[in-house]
């Protein structure tokens, strides 16, 4: 869910020294040789100003399709499919023509509640499992399970668990907010920032979810997303600004976590000098946003708005390894491209920027898009339409 605070300080020095590449520039030759064969579906809010969903490629931005404010766009075995957020929740799906032009698959259908915020398609692809993050006292926090039918159309959701529970944040954590479900050993994992868990379930041949098991984090910690490095979960408190690696047990359906890793909330020089602060010593503007998994250098990367960078994290033990500007204000969501480096939506400077997480080359901006809020690859495959891979989606909770 976006917040009401703009992000000042970092973000705002950092924007005069991003490498604006214009068409003749060396960055926007190079942008075809990055990205290759790639095409990047961008969700936004269209209340900011943004175009709804939109194609995105080395020669700029392509076909759009005037979505309601398509803040999560996931891609599927079959097609890809959009949430809208607002109260009640929609999703759609959508086919892409060789010319990547955007067509609405079948109808669109309720999430059944308020707000989603996240879906993926389960390891069977029978399913998209929604996290639905509710209004602001958790009315309609839930997560819906719809089924997927030829050619990746939506029917009505089968099944739809209410979320309950709450945190002691007043403005944030007044009920629970469904944030983000990951697919992982058999089960359904879901983020709950409102509550302070994460829950697993299990998903039934009928598309119905039975609660397994729970895992609560430390008060106010707001987990929002988390993703697994090997056997290693990264999960981002975005409540605290803070970090918690542990590993998750098949058998129990349990987490492990060890202990909370503040976040660095400003200009960061040094990450050995940062202090081990509690959670009750929290600074407020810092949100952590993305979880980003880097299986190749054995990190993760996590998205912090407010600083505007994106903190590498070791996840074996949650050490903070460096933090990286991103070059614009809000970074909301990021992807892992297949040259190392991180493709970084960033709201409130309606950009996306890509970000070297290693911090030896400044960042470049790629697109612009009035409120972005997400980025998702695709790839094209059969000649008479888009061959929708999992393409590293750090979202998607591999097994």
């Amino acid at each position: 869910m976006p917040s009401a605070t703009m992000p000042t300080s970092l973000g705002r020095r950092l924007r005069d020294r991003v490498r604006r590449d214009g068409p003749g520039s060396p960055s926007a030759r190079g942008r075809a040789d990055r990205i290759g064969g790639m095409r990047y579906l961008l969700g936004d809010y269209t209340t900011e100003g943004g175009p709804g969903l939109v194609v995105a490629g080395p020669d700029g931005l392509g076909a759009a399709a005037p979505v309601v404010n398509p803040s999560w766009v996931h891609v599927g075995p079959e097609a890809v499919y959009t949430l809208t957020e607002t109260e009640p929740g929609f999703a759609a799906a959508w086919s892409i023509g060789e010319d990547f032009a955007l067509d609405r698959a079948g109808q669109g259908q309720s999430t059944g509640g308020n707000n989603p915020c996240h879906a993926v398609v389960d390891p069977s692809g029978r399913w998209l499992l929604v996290a639905n993050y509710g209004a602001a006292d958790g009315a309609g926090a839930t997560v819906a399970v719809l089924p997927i039918g030829e050619g990746g159309q939506l029917g009505p959701a089968a099944s739809v668990f209410q979320l309950t529970g709450s945190g002691p944040d007043p403005e944030r954590q007044s009920g629970p907010h469904a944030h983000q479900v990951v697919c992982r050993l058999g089960r359904v994992l879901v983020v709950d920032l409102g509550s302070d868990r994460i829950h697993a379930f299990d998903l039934g041949e009928d598309g119905v979810l039975t609660p397994a098991a729970t895992t609560a984090l430390e008060p106010g910690f707001g987990p929002r997303h988390l993703a697994f490095v090997g056997d290693r979960a990264v999960v981002a408190g975005e409540l605290a600004n803070a970090v918690v690696v542990g590993s998750f047990d098949e058998r129990s359906a349990t987490f492990s976590f060890g202990p909370v890793v503040p976040l660095p909330s400003g200009d960061v020089a040094d990450l050995a000098a940062l202090p081990d602060i509690g959670l009750d010593e929290r600074v407020p503007d810092p949100a952590p946003a993305a979880v980003v998994a880097d299986p190749e250098r054995g990190l993760a990367y996590i998205t912090v708005r407010g600083p505007d960078h994106v903190v590498a994290v070791d996840p074996a033990d949650g050490s903070l390894v460096r933090a990286v500007p991103v070059g614009a204000a809000w970074p909301r969501d990021a992807v892992l491209t297949g040259d190392g480096t991180l493709l970084v939506a960033c709201q409130h400077s309606g950009v996306v920027t890509r970000v070297d997480p290693t911090g030896e080359e400044a960042p470049t901006v790629e697109w612009t898009v009035p409120g972005v809020t997400c980025v998702a690859p695709i790839a094209l495959g059969h000649p008479a339409r888009v061959n929708l891979h999992a393409l590293q989606n750090f979202t998607s909770g591999i097994l």
